[in-house]
């Protein structure tokens, strides 16, 4: 048999209104049956036993009025016990703390839920009046102090958020739900509450804020709370705001870091920095990450300029001490710009700005040092971002073209190779030589795009000389960022086998910048071109700090000599030293040894009686575009046939 919502609720009410006739009828029949002695006596008394339906009347009357009120009472405390019952089934089961606590503090019902909120069982309540007093948060007893009072003197419904302290001591943040009770009399007899535990709520509030205003990664103040930390010293109420600085600090190299040993490990390495500035910076002072591996820390009450650059020398002594991470030393060593309110700008904006610029300056200029800005640097900082812009325009439109340096063998004068020189064909400015844009072009990262250009460009002239019968080996430069790249020698490999070029006739050209960080791995990519059949040279030999060390350890084919060393050769006796012991080392280690720079007979002769055989520079060839370079090579062919 089917049942539908109607007839089921039809059932509920008839099995109700049965249940109240028999406790009618009931109690009206035990009324009747005490008051039949009376109608009984009252009939033999009267009227010599005989009974009249007068002498039932009354009784019967009064019987059904006192049997329905008794009926009725009974009825009416079965249903409360049930609601209460009802009630307690609900809240014992809900989530929700629940109570009610009469006026004087004792606790007549708690939900067992009170366990999970707070560790204490409702016999813990009922044993001890007001036990939410002892529970409330230290920092929160006096809002909840005012509520009490407030609720129990028959105040208005509450609901309000506050903090409790749990049995095993948790915070617990709950949402407090509370009204007064009143009995029939309109007296307040008691409160009733409910709590709602909304920690997870309120932890995920916090959450958001901290990523609001706080750097995920070191958990220091981002940039927002930076600026609004400015703001605040600037916005001073009708008193003129107190000096403070700016110091705009960069990593060095810590991109060769990253890429060398992956962006976990660089991650962990800038936490460890965070940990460094923060514990150098306490008082008056507040360390935000800005951005990457740039920090900005911010000096309040700065008395003058010398004393923020103490404090900038400071924390540079204290990130070059060495630092071991994953067992690994490292050295780190930074940049920092330094811009003072007011004088160096009046908002945050502009002295963030400022700090950046004076700090581009002197990482440009010798990195680890120390710039206070001044007008000159936001100068070039301009012609900084319009030559920017317009190497991006160059790139477009294809502006970027290789010109040729031949290289020669100083004993017979014969072209021996070629470095391919990239030049910008500027359609107003004319042909802008290197010195102009590769520093941006580094700094920027358009290096990678104007390098491709180039390299096109010089594999389609290779190739064409190969079929020609003129071909010599090109060098092309590579910079540390392109060769930072995993992918970069692979795909240089890909693009000769593409252009239709023999391997042997392209020759690399790289720096010991390419090895600051993760020397490992940059063996191996040098490597992996020698096995492939690509030629490698390390230019600006004897520049750095480590040379010597690189020549045992790197698979290299040429050393190039910097101009540095033979500028006065034929007079300097300590570079006349220097080239002889770096030629003999090259012949012990069978390495090429190619001099750059050479611009004088005189130069030209103290190499050749050192015994160096292979140069380059103005004394035999400018660089010069292919157009010409082929024609060179041509004459070159003519005259050995």
């Amino acid at each position: 048999m089917k049942y539908n919502n109607k007839t089921i609720t039809g059932q509920v009410a008839f099995t109700r209104s049965s249940d109240h006739l028999v406790v009618y009828l009931k109690y009206i029949f035990i009324i009747l049956l005490v008051l039949s002695p009376v109608v009984y006596t009252q009939a033999i008394y009267f009227h010599d036993g005989t009974v009249e339906p007068r002498f039932f009347l009354l009784p019967m009357i009064v019987g059904v009025a006192f049997g329905t009120l008794l009926a009725r009472a009974v009825l009416l405390r079965q249903k409360m016990q049930e609601q209460g019952e009802q009630f307690r089934a609900i809240a014992d089961l809900a989530q929700e703390f629940t109570y009610f606590r009469r006026v004087d503090g004792r606790y007549e019902y708690v939900s067992p839920a009170s366990l999970a909120m707070t560790g204490y069982t409702p016999a813990d309540f009922y044993q001890t009046p007001n036990l939410m007093d002892v529970l409330i948060h230290p920092e929160d007893r006096e809002r909840w102090s005012h509520h009490v009072h407030h609720i129990n003197d028959g105040g208005q419904p509450e609901s309000f958020e506050l903090r409790l302290l749990s049995k095993d001591n948790r915070v617990i943040w709950f949402q407090h739900i509370c009204a007064p009770v009143y009995d029939e009399k309109g007296k307040q007899v008691g409160v009733r509450s409910t709590n709602l535990d909304i920690t997870r709520r309120k932890e995920g509030e916090e959450h958001i804020k901290r990523m609001a205003f706080y750097d995920p990664l070191t958990d220091l103040p981002n940039r927002h709370s930076l600026v609004n930390r400015i703001h605040k010293l600037i916005e001073v109420d009708g008193k003129p705001a107190k000096r403070f600085a700016v110091l705009f600090l960069d990593l060095c190299r810590f991109k060769n870091i990253n890429d060398s040993f992956g962006h976990a490990f660089g991650d962990r390495l800038l936490k460890a920095i965070a940990e460094r500035l923060n514990s150098a910076c306490k008082k008056n002072c507040l360390v935000s990450r800005f951005g990457g591996d740039e920090f900005i820390i911010l000096l309040e009450k700065v008395r003058s300029k010398e004393v923020a650059a103490e404090m900038a020398k400071r924390l540079l002594l204290i990130l070059e001490q060495p630092l071991e991470l994953e067992g690994i030393d490292l050295h780190i060593s930074a940049s920092i710009g330094i811009a003072l309110y007011p004088e160096d700008g009046e908002d945050s904006g502009t002295l963030i700005r400022h700090a950046d610029v004076a700090m581009y300056k002197t990482k440009k200029e010798s990195r680890g040092n120390i710039r206070i800005y001044s007008v000159h640097d936001s100068t070039e900082a301009a012609d900084f971002v319009t030559t920017e812009r317009k190497i991006q325009r160059g790139i477009s439109n294809q502006e970027f073209t290789a010109f040729f340096q031949p290289k020669v063998d100083m004993h017979s004068g014969k072209i021996i190779g070629m470095e391919a020189l990239a030049r910008w064909q500027h359609p107003a400015e004319g042909v802008i030589p290197p010195g102009k844009f590769i520093a941006v072009a580094e700094e920027t990262g358009q290096i990678r795009a104007l390098s491709e250009q180039i390299l096109e460009q010089v594999l389609q002239d290779i190739h064409r000389w190969q079929e020609m019968g003129i071909a010599v080996p090109v060098a092309i430069n590579v910079s540390a960022r392109q060769f930072a790249d995993h992918d970069y020698c692979r795909t240089l490999v890909k693009s000769i086998h593409t252009a239709g070029c023999a391997l042997s006739l392209l020759e690399v050209e790289v720096t010991e910048q390419v090895f600051l960080g993760d020397i490992e791995t940059a063996v191996a990519r040098l490597r992996y071109l020698r096995t492939a059949g690509v030629q490698v040279a390390l230019d600006d030999f004897g520049t750095g700090y480590s040379s010597f060390n690189y020549i045992k350890q790197l698979p290299i084919n040429t050393l190039k000599i910097d101009r540095c060393f033979i500028a006065n050769i034929d007079s300097d006796k300590t570079e006349f030293a220097i080239i002889k012991a770096i030629a003999s080392l090259c012949q012990d280690l069978r390495l090429n040894m190619v001099v750059e720079g050479v611009e004088t007979a005189r130069q030209k002769k103290a190499l050749v009686s050192l015994g160096c055989d292979k140069a380059q520079g103005y004394h035999f060839f400018r660089p010069m575009p292919a157009e010409e370079a082929e024609k060179l090579l041509l004459r070159q062919r003519e005259a050995m046939a």
